[in-house]
Formats: structure tokens, sequence, C-alpha cells
């Protein structure tokens, strides 16, 4: 099925502090409708992440939603820090799925930090999800982890907002990065709310363990991650799966971002896994 059929359009949801900014797309016409997929961004992300990826998803079957989380890019959000702790995001996540699905269950897909809140979440309420997939979303980030500890990171931003947090980032993007894709991760960091960026980096600072229970649920779980430069080494990522009775899809020499490195190789899988779910 031509991706070319595919319409990806822009909606908003009802947060908990505001408008949520989304995207929908559904199956062209002609093919059948699978289920529905809500996509959840991480730190300093967006809806844009999964941008590769929902044509295709929704060319195999499956209606697809994503958003900006609150405060993040062209969602509404708080301007105090109090505002984002996991119970908000959590929270928004699970309003937003009572928007975009009645009483059947759905898939849920969260990158990075997004797979915090999606873990967070399912926890909640385990009846509104189908399936669980953590992309690039290791199970802890003050241990195992190579990132700068994210107590540092939000007193970095504490002191110099924005265009400390982008600086930073810039040094490592800007060689690798065309020059309208820097405009538009420059754009979405100016936009994002400094109370976000912040707010999410406490939250990080000790995240709540959810593997007993996320096992407790006996939802399915895929653990997709690459093994080369992604912020938690693929036996960290490989001990998780094991924990979690889960299932894996490893990337050979992408990093951080396999919904952009590997969009179509990312979503065969996800299609994959999703259709032996549908076949329990």
């Amino acid at each position: 099925m031509s991706q070319a059929t595919v319409q990806t359009l822009p909606f908003t949801l009802r947060g908990g502090a505001g408008t949520l900014a989304a995207w929908e797309s559904t199956p062209p016409h002609g093919v059948e409708m699978r289920g529905t997929v809500l996509l959840v961004p991480g730190f300093t992300g967006s809806k844009e992440d999964f941008e590769a990826m929902v044509p295709i998803l929704s060319a195999a079957g499956f209606r697809c939603v994503a958003y900006d989380q609150r405060g993040q890019w062209q969602s509404d959000g708080p301007d105090e820090v109090s505002g984002y702790t996991m119970v908000d995001f959590a929270d928004d996540l699970n309003l937003v799925v009572d928007q975009i699905s009645d009483d059947i269950p759905i898939h849920l897909v969260g990158h990075s930090f997004g797979g915090y809140v999606a873990r967070a979440a399912l926890v909640a309420q385990p009846n509104r999800f189908r399936s669980l997939t953590l992309l690039a979303s290791g199970p802890s980030s003050i241990s195992d982890v190579n990132f700068t500890p994210p107590q540092l990171v939000a007193q970095l931003i504490e002191s110099g907002g924005q265009q400390a947090l982008w600086e930073q980032m810039n040094r490592s993007l800007a060689p690798l990065v065309p020059p309208a894709k820097l405009e538009f991760l420059h754009n979405r960091i100016f936009a994002t709310k400094k109370a976000n960026m912040i707010g999410i980096m406490r939250v990080m600072e000790g995240p709540t363990d959810y593997t007993p229970a996320l096992r407790a649920t006996a939802l399915p779980i895929l653990i997709a991650y690459g093994n080369s430069g992604d912020l938690w080494p693929p036996s960290v990522h490989e001990r998780y799966a094991e924990e979690l009775n889960a299932r894996t899809a490893v990337y050979d020499g992408v990093g951080h971002l396999p919904n952009e490195e590997r969009p179509a190789r990312v979503c065969a899988d996800l299609v994959a896994f999703w259709t032996a779910v549908d076949a329990r």
C-alpha cells in the first residue's frame, strides 16, 4: 500500500493543563482497520519524532495518534515545575486514551521518557491497553545509563534556560543534521517550556520501578532498541526484557532514535508484534 494515500492531520486533544497538539492518521480507503496506536515522545521531543513511522503504520491498517506532551512544542502546559510530575504526564496520557478510544484497548508506544510515562499510565489503567512497546527506553535514568545525571541537566536548564540546553545539543547535532531539521529542533527547544524540561529531569532523578506491576498486568511487551550509542547499553535492555518477559527488537548501528534512523524496520517489527498479539 502506497504511503502517499495516507494523510496525517493535525488536531487537538484535551489535557489536564490545557490543549495538547496532536496528529492523527487512519488507514487509506480499502485497508482494513486493525487497531489504534498511541505514540508518546520523550524529553525535548514531540509528535514529529514519529513523522516517518505514522504513514507506514497507517498503510498497514493502524490508526495512529501522536501528541506533544504538556509543555512540549505546540502543547499547553503550566509555567510551574510543580505541574510536571509523573502523575501529571500519566494522567494526560490516560485522558488522551479516553478521547481516542471507547472501550477497545489500544497499542501503546513510548520513546525514551515517553516510555516512562507509558509505563505509569498503563499500570494505572491496564485494561485500556492491548500492548506496550518501549522504544529506546531503559529501566532507569540514574543507573546503567550513558547520560548526564538528570539533576545536573536540571541545574543547567535552571541557570541557563533553553539556550544552555540548546548549546549543548547543537554541538553534537550540527555536524549530523540537515539545516532544515536543525532549525526545527532549535525552534522546538525554545517553544518547549523551561518548566517542562526541569520537571522531566526531576521525575527522572528517581523513577518508580514499574517492573512488578507491569509483569502483573500480563500484557504483551516489546523492548526495541539500537545497539550502537543508545543511552542504555544492549545488555541493560536485554536484562530488562528478561525481567518483563518481553520480546525484543534490536537495530544494528542505531543509537537513541530508531524511530528516525530505521522507521521502516521499526514499523515492520511493530506490525509483526501486534499481529502476534492479536493472534493470541
